[in-house]
């Protein structure tokens, strides 16, 4: 089950990097559980302030009779956290392509997927999840973020949340879909809640291009495909997206 081998830090660089270092000998489903983290990152290397009172943790997947197919992993968490954030704490999260989890159009919780190849195929995905939860966020955050005790407006037992989070994944998604006849079902339910849609008309303001306008035309889990308003076909890697 996930989490039957929890490995708990008091501070590490990163709970990611730890498996990077330690996946040969890790079993597959081990969950490395940091109470702080001090250089954790999220898509292109953006860093992730951890401090104490938030839940910082990374899952190993090296399962020998199941897909590795490192995007099914990342949707799987975000579809875990979607749903015990709705059950559980009776909220109205929404999964923010492509990985981030907002409540009241706040990020209250990243989400990183790595792989480490051996040859061309993977030889194992950690998906490394970060939320919010009973820390205090810094100021120049506090407008784009939010915590779950704020939410709730209590402080909520972070190994009680780790362990629902890791039960829901095993049980209600690893089990039942992580089989290659089933395994797509994991991509119609992420599109089913995401915040996007295609044939939305969408603004995507860009590092390096500013703003661009245009129809959603596929969605990947690394990429979206817009039709902008000259009609050309771009692919956005990233970005901040507005559904307008």
């Amino acid at each position: 089950m996930i989490g039957d081998n929890l490995i708990l830090l008091d501070k590490v660089d990163s709970t990611n990097n730890y498996i990077k270092k330690h996946w040969r000998e890790l079993p597959s489903e081990t969950v490395v559980w940091a109470l702080e983290q001090t250089e954790s990152y999220g898509r292109k290397n953006s860093r992730w302030y951890s401090p104490l009172g938030g839940l910082w943790f990374s899952v190993l997947f090296k399962p020998r009779k199941r897909p590795l197919i490192p995007y099914y992993y990342l949707r799987m968490y975000s579809l875990v956290i979607y749903n015990v954030l709705k059950k559980k704490y009776k909220l109205n999260p929404i999964i923010k392509w492509p990985n981030d989890i907002l409540i009241n159009s706040k990020k209250v919780c990243g989400i990183l997927g790595e792989s480490v190849y051996d040859g061309g195929s993977p030889s194992c995905v950690i998906v490394g999840v970060g939320i919010n939860v009973n820390n205090e966020l810094r100021e120049e955050i506090s407008n784009s973020s939010i915590a779950l005790k704020d939410v709730v407006g209590k402080e909520i037992p972070l190994r009680k949340l780790l362990n629902e989070l890791n039960h829901v994944a095993y049980h209600s998604y690893y089990l039942k879909y992580f089989k290659p006849k089933a395994i797509s079902a994991i991509t119609k339910m992420w599109l089913n809640h995401l915040n996007v849609k295609v044939g939305d008309k969408v603004q995507v303001s860009t590092e390096n291009n500013g703003s661009i306008y245009g129809i959603v035309n596929d969605i990947q889990s690394d990429y979206l495909e817009i039709i902008d308003d000259n009609g050309e076909l771009r692919k956005i890697n990233s970005g901040e997206l507005i559904v307008i």
